[in-house]
């Protein structure tokens, strides 16, 4: 089993002020979206990623805590 962490992703639930604010963290200046983590997770389901086991996969953008 693996697990991907996604970082923060944008669920359009904030305000635009804690939005700025976290986006500012990131590298590239946005949040993850919810299609970001995904494809991971769906090469992940792949066989092509068989021998990838028991990692905790960082899928985060550089965010800087």
């Amino acid at each position: 089993m693996n697990i991907v962490n996604p970082g923060p992703v944008d669920t359009d639930h904030l305000s635009r002020e804690t939005y700025d604010a976290v986006a500012a963290l990131f590298p590239a200046g946005r949040w993850g979206m919810p299609d970001d983590p995904a494809r991971l997770i769906a090469w992940l389901a792949t066989d092509e990623a068989d021998w990838i086991t028991g990692q905790v996969i960082d899928s985060e953008g550089g965010f800087r805590r």
